[in-house]
């Protein structure tokens, strides 16, 4: 009985590990942090397989919906963040976040 009891709790763990879905954050920034004008936020998300196929173009759609949400279409700060969650290691959801300043 106690043998089972620990082949259970083993495998509990490892599903757990297994389906938690990790998270990693990679960003980088250009420029200073302050800035004057209004702030603006855009994303794009998409899913990617044995991190071997990555979703293409995620950068440059974030970098669109930013552009279009500046009225006057000039902003300064640009900043990106890429985080990315594994799934089973198997499939793996990316998201771009990009944040700027509209002047």
């Amino acid at each position: 009985m106690k043998g089972l009891i620990r082949i259970l709790g083993i495998a509990a763990l490892g599903a757990s590990v297994m389906l938690g879905g990790c998270v990693m954050i990679e960003s980088s920034s250009i420029g200073p942090r302050t800035a004057t004008g209004q702030p603006i936020s855009a994303q794009a998300d998409g899913w990617g397989f044995l991190r071997l196929y990555t979703p293409p173009g995620l950068t440059t759609a974030a970098n669109s919906k930013l552009a279009a949400s500046c009225t006057s279409g000039k902003f300064t700060n640009p900043q990106t963040e890429l985080s990315m969650r594994d799934w089973l290691i198997i499939a793996q959801d990316y998201t771009v976040t990009a944040d700027a300043v509209c002047e």
